[in-house]
């Protein structure tokens, strides 16, 4: 079993990703790690210092409950929440606070977060803890490890956060489900009910059948639980890690329909990117040179080849000699620029939610001053704009990807623009009949569409809360579940391509042959036969949606992606 050890400073995204969708082991089998707290006898950096967020946690602590002893008024703590800032809670009332606290919070709606949202927002909240800066008691820590470990995941509702005070309500239903709450719905483990039944089920209930205590919350903690971004964070990074992958299929689509269409390699000639001063241009240039290299269909000699299909066609003259190819459209030569924009935004948008997994997100956080004594300061950390920007830069970069890919594919199902691939690359058996590709491509456009609403910009929005006391909020969950929608989309529109090219390529396959041009590159080939390998060239009409889910299962797979790596 694979254990993730929490320090607040070196949680990695790869571990985020495990830790949200769990992992297989050499049996095949799925587990999810377990996740525990450091405690000084793990994580030995280079100095030979173990990390200790156990202690750190206590420390803080310890020195909050010193500061309400001894009188201090602190937001949050003592006080109201919001425009009730100004009400002070005697300490005798405190925890009762905690138990309205979490109710009047738990007020999202719709459909459920995907699980793995869930779990990865649960312990990036612990791994805030463990920086100690937000004071909570390690018992508080240590009862969302248990949920976690234990398998019983809250059902939290996706609309209602602002992302200002970080995710408060989805957070909440977390918080409602740690301390028991009638009316807060869980998940459990499949073996705990029945082998094959997953359904929600109420939390008190579910903790009964799982022999887990309800928790307690103490002075802070309602509030605590729910401030951060946490639920912007979850979405966004496993939005980054998919949309990594997302850019190398982009890359490989682009080079496969360029090898359909017998494209030019000028485009991506260093000499004329290298004067466009552009990294992300050159990169993805590089790039696709990389992909299609030792290709003899991207060659001269195999551009003057005379396709069935183009026999009569304008391109050729009476002597049936075609005119040259001077410049492939847009949607194929200027791959780089669009693409290397793309990749620039996801570079950024990478390194702010990398940047924000061991942040400290609370309201208030707890500092250690130089005599040894405790200050609490209020500030902004849980405000979700960054993260929010960052999802909307992204998702309307990676639209981009989906919308030149739709460019592409479009160009593929023309004689006119394919050069000499038949229409609508439908198979050939029955040529009269067959509708090939065409109504795939509607799908296609229909996702650029409903992707091209989703990409308005969330952040630019600002709707005042708290009587006006949170008067600039971030939208920023309303961000990061479009991106994840757009980037979802994109990854349909992406793997049509995918099919349209490989169509494309099997149907010019014996021509090329024939004439000594029909290679492709080391790398589209390598990936042009795992596809074969479980998606055969469609001779006649056929169910598409089968061979669409088809690509996207060896997109959600590593095969594809190492052969292009």
């Amino acid at each position: 079993m694979k254990k993730v050890v929490l320090t607040g400073h070196d949680l990695t995204l790869k571990e985020v990703v495990m830790i949200a969708r769990g992992y297989h082991d050499c049996h095949g089998d799925h587990h999810y790690p377990v996740v525990v707290l450091s405690n000084g006898k793990d994580n030995v950096n280079e100095n030979n210092h173990a990390d200790n967020a156990t202690a750190r946690i206590q420390k803080k602590r310890s020195g909050l409950e010193a500061r309400i002893k001894a009188g201090d008024i602190i937001y949050g703590v003592n006080t109201g929440c919001g425009i009730k800032k100004g009400t002070i809670i005697p300490e005798a009332e405190i925890i009762a606070y905690q138990k309205h606290y979490i109710p009047a919070h738990c007020v999202q709606t719709g459909e459920y977060f995907p699980e793995e949202v869930v779990r990865a927002a649960m312990i990036l909240r612990v791994n805030s803890f463990a920086t100690g800066y937000s004071a909570m008691r390690l018992e508080t820590c240590e009862k969302i490890l248990e949920f976690y470990n234990q398998g019983i995941i809250p059902c939290v509702p996706e609309q209602g956060s602002v992302g200002s005070s970080g995710d408060l309500a989805p957070l909440a239903h977390v918080a409602a489900a740690l301390v028991g709450l009638k009316g807060q719905n869980v998940l459990l483990p499949k073996n705990a009910i029945t082998p094959n039944q997953r359904v929600p089920m109420p939390v008190v209930e579910a903790l009964e059948i799982m022999n887990v205590k309800p928790l307690v919350l103490g002075a802070k903690e309602a509030m605590g639980l729910t401030n951060g971004a946490t639920f912007t964070l979850a979405l966004g990074l496993l939005a980054i890690h998919d949309a990594k992958r997302l850019l190398s299929f982009s890359d490989l689509a682009a080079a496969l329909s360029l090898e359909a269409i017998r494209g030019e390699t000028a485009a991506f000639d260093p000499r004329l990117i290298g004067i466009r001063n552009n990294h992300g241009a050159k990169w993805v240039a590089e790039r696709m040179l990389k992909l299609v290299a030792g290709s003899q269909r991207m060659t001269k000699e195999a551009r003057e080849v005379c396709l069935p299909a183009e026999k009569g066609s304008k391109r050729y003259m009476e002597n049936d000699q075609p005119t040259p190819r001077v410049q492939d459209a847009y949607s194929f030569r200027a791959y780089p620029p669009v693409a290397g924009s793309v990749y620039q935004a996801f570079w950024y948008a990478e390194k702010i939610f990398l940047d924000e997994i061991n942040a400290a997100t609370d309201n208030p956080l707890v500092f250690e001053k130089a005599d040894g004594s405790f200050e609490a300061l209020s500030g902004g950390n849980f405000h979700g704009e960054p993260l929010g920007q960052a999802a909307d830069f992204l998702k309307i970069a990676l639209q981009q990807l989906a919308n030149i890919s739709d460019r592409r594919f479009y160009a593929l199902t023309m004689s006119s623009t394919s050069y000499g691939l038949p229409s609508d690359l439908a198979g050939q058996t029955h040529v009269l009949l067959n509708t090939g590709l065409m109504i795939l491509q509607y799908s296609t456009a229909a996702l650029v569409s409903e992707n091209k609403v989703l990409c308005h910009p969330s952040v630019v929005d600002s709707i005042p809360t708290s009587a006006n006391q949170e008067d600039y909020v971030s939208m920023s969950t309303i961000s990061a579940r479009h991106l994840t929608k757009v980037l979802k989309n994109s990854y349909r529109v992406i793997a049509a391509e995918i099919m349209a090219a490989a169509q494309g390529i099997s149907l010019t396959e014996a021509d090329l042959a024939k004439e000594g041009h029909g290679q492709l590159g080391a790398k589209t080939d390598a990936a042009y036969k795992i596809i074969r390998s479980v998606l055969p060239p469609m001779d006649d009409d056929r169910i598409l949606c089968v061979d669409w889910n088809k690509v996207v299962s060896l997109m959600d797979g590593d095969e594809l992606l190492s052969a292009i790596a």
